[in-house]
């Protein structure tokens, strides 16, 4: 029963808001300014590459200590629902009052937990789609979409592969806008000012 605990636990430990707190120790507020998102792409627009460096680790290493004390609890189902639940702690964090971030980072710790084969195809078509069009968010789901399809390939448990299903749905769910301002050609692209 012990595994009851991981998502309650995976929860609390993705919400913890790295960008809130990285932008603070910086002066800044990353919540009112630029994307107003706490993630690391936010940070590197507003704080510059060691910050959004130190925000992307801190993200994944909550999801990465999420899904190990699940996995110590609970074994497989345990380190998928603590994962999980992080990703959706991070997403609409307690702490930020239902506010939060669009799940990369997250995902990245969670995949190189789990199976790094999953992960090796993800971040090689994120880096191929935003060198092409420096769309961070395109990059994003479509690294995504890969991480999917890579799990319907390799020999995962059944919980873990639904975990990472879940992965890439929040993650087009929680880039809504994203996809919205790309249709229209107004998504802000890396390097871009304003």
């Amino acid at each position: 029963m012990m595994w009851l605990l991981s998502p309650a636990i995976g929860y609390l430990l993705g919400s913890v808001p790295f960008g809130v707190l990285a932008s603070r120790f910086a002066g800044r507020d990353i919540l009112k300014e630029g994307s107003g998102n706490p993630g690391a792409t936010n940070a590197l627009r507003l704080l510059g590459p060691g910050w959004a460096a130190a925000v992307l680790l801190g993200d994944a290493l909550k999801a990465v200590l999420a899904a190990y004390i699940g996995l110590r609890l609970g074994g497989v189902l345990g380190s998928a629902l603590g994962g999980s639940l992080a990703a959706v702690g991070h997403a609409y964090s307690v702490f930020l009052r239902g506010r939060g971030g669009k799940v990369v980072a997250v995902s990245l710790g969670l995949l190189a937990f789990w199976d790094w084969r999953v992960l090796i195809p993800a971040v090689v078509v994120f880096l191929i789609v935003v060198a092409l069009t420096r769309l961070v968010a395109l990059g994003s789901l479509v690294g995504a979409l890969a991480a999917a399809v890579a799990a319907s390939i390799w020999p995962l448990p059944v919980a873990v592969r639904i975990s990472i299903y879940f992965l890439f749905l929040l993650i087009v769910w929680r880039h809504r806008p994203n996809i919205a301002r790309i249709a229209k050609g107004q998504e802000h692209r890396l390097g871009q000012r304003g």
